[in-house]
């Protein structure tokens, strides 16, 4: 490899660590936090979470050591953070500040497991696999780049599919559930192979803009869970020890698995999934299904169609997301045709339901501020009047039910402190009307109206998940069945039937429960998966999402013609590959929790006393805030809550010869942001020196013209306050921030300094107010349809000893449809003045057309247009070097007017108004190199500039960290 193409691969490495450096966000400033220490953790919570947290801290211990077996490593202690006001539910951990992040609200979509037994078994296993690799690397290394050594190594080595199966393996080994007992996280890798064969290794792990590629989550379980299946656990221990003792090695992890089982990552794949395979072929050609009628349009591009409803007995409303759509509501008549009812928003998992023509659903409504809080919004839309009707729940809320008579909403609520409820909301008003708690706490799903007083759910007890059933009159719950069905979820009621999908027999399957007997039976097992009953009393049918290597379709099943077969008679599945990966681990751990005998001291987490975590450091300079690396040293640190960042170094100019201290430091604590980045040193340049001799009679013999080296002193500071917030609401994201800022730049002299060099400071002011609206936009969208964003500008320098004069400026771009779906109009308009300074001006802040340099001017407006589309998806894979899975084009026309000054010797003597413009396209591609998950977006531009009548070239390049 030359050392081009190594210095290329080692920047793409660098960004790829530097990307382990990152935000997650902030809780809101009034929580007080307390932490709890156990001898391998650091719990630190809001201090109403106290009894949760105990709980936690001692699943957390129990977990130690079953999580760490297979991989032989005992990891040091690690902080937890609980982020207990969040509506989303999610786990992590981070590296370079290491730490664990606890998202603590359980969703509607979660196996059977207890929400935060799941995180403990999933979560620790990451921290096992960081904390051996760092174990194994050199400690020179470690010493000279601190923990960001670990993160470089681990981000650029171990692929995602390694990563995030060897925990999913462990979950699963480590539980009675976990994703690999879980149908709908099996079923998509059988459905693809099945029906459209094995993708190459590189859509495989990177994805597909064409296609849909199960995530890298499901990848790995099939990979890992095959090595340990055929070579036994012992196999990654030594591909991750080798990792960490040759980090300079470009493929460390392919030798070190292919030493063990004589397979690279790429052989390992088609291995796997061609035994795979074979057998989904088999189990495939015994299947037979009963006559069924496809309802639903057929699609382009992969396309789901779920929480499906009859609105009559001939149109049937469903909520179709797609890679070429946003997601919306969408009604299907008997002919197939579809129309568009409404674009939603964020919505949460197993939150849609109906009544008559009525929907209802849980929408995430983040905090404007706080990336660690928000809410839940029900919606509730007439499909005919599409009048909405809005309800805020006083805590999270998900999977909305409307009662019969259509005044009242049931949802599953959680509050900050993780107590569960079913809660009922008026209509009218939006006022809670009751609210159900268990006396264990038990976390409940999808709840369905049986009557006005009685409601059929599910419940998640120690044992599973249950059928059970409530009475508002009393709060009495009754459990219906009380054995493990697997996954239980989408109840849907039709006297005396409750309908629901189950996982019992190894697929999600239509099943019944008749409340008049207490018969329960699968009614319709089907080729991969089914979803989303909708039934149909009046003509006796049933619609469903039916899963294929495309996405659900809907199909619609006679009742009469389904074969009802008691649950006695059905055989429980049985889930060979995570029996067989369980009798590799120590066992199951038992996570009863008492609280009177398990007890750990608590005290006060003092946020003050811990805004520097100084945990990287580099021997060159870097900024890991945008990704820059230089000469120099360079020290950084981000406190564990999120609210402070600092980096602190020193920076050399190779070419100037010069370095400066360097220092910034953000504070985002509190509601406004604040940063502040002060640099000073020295900066160099050079000037012509005419050195003349004469002679005796003062006559001119001989001049010599020489260039001089001088420097001179520098100081900037830069201090800044804004305040970001986020007003994402529907099909729209929508975010606003005023911000200003002051400069400080103070040029001093020292010996080298010719005297015409100005000495003294500028001063300026900058307010700022940054604002879009742009819609969602789908995988394949190139541009949002629609949007707009406004950038308005005012800059002067009020103080000083040189005035640098004023800017105003305001830019805007608006989005448009194209032509054809995915295409995009993006229009950019901008106007400028400036007053120029005593002896010098601001920067130019408006968008020149593209291939011109800027000039200096007073008074600018521009214009652009950009016309964007995807060519293609070649999805070409180029020998492990680069697999390119999209190619755009983007034709654009500029336009610029520009009034300014005319200056001989430092005085204007003249005006000048010129116009100028450009027209060209960009060709782009979405390549990943070296098959690292992040993608890059590669390629050029030719502008064509008619003042020249000639073609400019630029490369372009831009790095996506989105997907990591």
């Amino acid at each position: 490899m030359n050392r081009w193409l190594f210095l290329f691969v080692f920047s793409i490495i660098f960004s790829l660590a530097n990307a382990q450096y990152f935000q997650t966000g902030q809780d809101p400033a009034s929580i007080k936090w307390r932490q709890i220490n156990t001898d391998n953790f650091q719990l630190i919570y809001p201090d109403y979470y106290e009894l949760p947290a105990q709980k936690l801290a001692y699943v957390l211990e129990k977990t130690y050591r079953y999580g760490s077996y297979t991989l032989h490593y005992s990891p040091r202690k690690i902080s937890v953070i609980l982020h207990t006001q969040t509506v989303s539910s999610n786990g992590l951990v981070a590296l370079a500040p290491r730490r664990s992040e606890f998202y603590t609200t359980p969703h509607q979509d979660i196996y059977p497991q207890e929400w935060l037994e799941q995180l403990a078994l999933h979560e620790f296993r990451h921290v096992v696999q960081i904390d051996k690799i760092n174990s194994e690397i050199p400690k020179l290394i470690r010493l000279i780049f601190g923990e960001q050594a670990t993160a470089l190594v681990f981000g650029a080595y171990l692929p995602w599919w390694f990563i995030e199966g060897d925990a999913v393996v462990t979950e699963t080994a480590l539980s009675n559930y976990g994703r690999g007992r879980f149908p709908s996280f099996l079923m998509e890798h059988k459905a693809q192979v099945v029906e459209k064969g094995l993708y190459s290794y590189d859509k495989a792990y990177n994805g597909s803009y064409k296609d849909y590629v199960p995530n890298h989550y499901q990848l790995g379980y099939y990979l890992v869970g095959s090595v340990n299946e055929r070579y036994g656990s012992e196999v990654w221990n030594s591909v991750i020890t080798n990792v960490g003792r040759k980090p300079f090695s470009f493929t460390p992890f392919n030798s070190a698995l292919k030493s063990a089982t004589g397979f690279g990552k790429t052989q390992l794949y088609f291995s796997v999934f061609d035994s795979l395979k074979n057998v989904w072929l088999e189990t495939d050609k015994k299947y037979h299904s009963i006559p069924f009628l496809e309802i639903s349009p057929l699609a382009k591009s992969y396309t789901n169609y779920t929480y499906n409803h009859w609105l009559n007995d001939s149109i049937l409303l469903a909520y179709k997301t797609s890679l070429n759509e946003i997601p919306s509501f969408v009604s299907i008549n008997a002919k197939g045709e579809e129309k568009k009812i409404f674009n939603s928003g964020n919505i949460f998992e197993e939150s849609v339901s109906y009544r008559d023509d009525y929907i209802v659903w849980s929408e995430h409504i983040p905090n404007p501020r706080w990336t660690h809080s928000g809410k839940s919004l029900i919606r509730m839309l007439n499909i005919h009047s599409k009048k909405v009707i809005e309800m805020k729940p006083e805590f999270k809320c998900f999977s909305p039910s409307i009662s019969p008579d259509k005044k009242m909403v049931a949802v599953i609520e959680s509050d900050f402190s993780s107590n569960h409820y079913l809660s009922v909301y008026s209509v009218s008003d939006g006022k809670l009307l009751q609210r159900i708690q268990t006396p264990e706490n038990n976390y409940m799903f999808s709840p369905e109206w049986l009557n006005e007083s009685e409601l059929a759910l599910v419940i998640l007890t120690n044992s599973g998940k249950r059928l059970a059933k409530i009475n508002l009159r009393d709060e009495a719950m009754t459990v219906l069945v009380n054995k493990d069905l697997g996954d239980i979820k989408q109840l849907r009621y039709a006297n005396p039937y409750l309908y629901f999908i189950c996982s019992y027999s190894g697929k999600n399957a239509l099943y019944t429960y008749n409340l008049s007997n207490t018969e329960m039976s699968l009614v319709y097992e089907p080729r991969f998966d089914v979803e989303s009953p909708a039934i149909n009393t009046t003509k006796n049918k049933i619609a469903l999402s039916d899963y294929t290597a495309d996405g659900f379709r809907i199909i619609e099943v006679d009742r009469n013609n389904l074969e009802e077969k008691p649950i006695a008679e059905i055989k429980e599945a049985n889930y060979q590959l995570a029996e067989t990966l369980a009798k590799q681990e120590l066992g199951v751990p038992s996570f009863d929790y008492e609280e009177d005998t398990v007890k750990y001291p608590s005290k006060k987490y003092n946020k003050a006393a811990h805004l520097f975590h100084f945990h990287s450091w580099a021997p060159f300079f870097e900024d890991p805030d945008d990704y820059s690396v230089g000469t120099g040293i360079s020290l950084m640190s981000q406190n564990k809550l999120g609210t402070a960042e600092t980096v602190l170094g020193y920076k050399w100019d190779t070419s100037e010869e010069t370095g400066k201290f360097y220092a910034r430091y953000s504070f985002k604590g509190w509601y406004p942001v604040f940063d502040l980045e002060v640099e000073s040193g020295k900066d160099a340049s050079e000037y012509y020196s005419i050195a003349q001799t004469k002679n005796q009679n003062g006559d001119v013999i001989r001049q010599d013209t020489s260039l001089e080296r001088f420097t001179w002193n520098e100081t900037n500071v830069n201090l800044g306050m804004r305040l970001p917030l986020l007003f994402n609401k529907g099909a729209f994201h929508r975010f606003l921030q005023p911000e200003i800022q002051y400069e400080l730049t103070y040029y001093g002299h020292d010996p080298s300094t010719p005297e015409s060099i100005f000495e003294g400071s500028f001063q300026s002011l900058t307010y700022r107010l940054y604002f879009y609206q742009l819609m969602r936009q789908s995988a394949q969208d190139v541009y949002p349809d629609f949007g707009i964003v406004i950038d308005g500008m005012y800059r002067h320098s009020p103080w000083g000893t040189s005035s640098m004069g004023n800017l105003s400026a305001l830019q805007s771009y608006l989005y448009l449809p194209g032509l054809m779906k995915n295409h995009g109009i993006r229009l950019y308009s901008g106007i400028q003045q400036k007053e120029m300074g005593n002896l010098m001006g601001f920067s130019e802040v408006i968008r020149y057309p593209r291939g011109w340099g800027k000039i200096n001017s007073t008074e600018m407006y521009s214009l652009g247009i950009d016309y964007k589309m995807p060519l293609f998806y070649p999805e070409w894979s180029l020998g492990g070097i680069a697999y390119i899975q999209r190619v755009k084009a983007s034709v654009f026309a500029d336009y610029a007017g520009l009034k300014g000054n005319i200056y001989r010797s430092g005085k204007v003597v003249g005006k000048f108004d010129k116009q100028f413009s450009s027209t060209g396209i960009e060709l782009t591609g979405d390549v990943n190199f070296l098959r690292f998950y992040a993608p890059v977006e590669l390629g050029a531009r030719a502008s064509y500039l008619p003042e020249f009548k000639d073609v400019y070239f630029d490369l372009l390049l831009s790095f996506s960290f989105s997907s990591l």
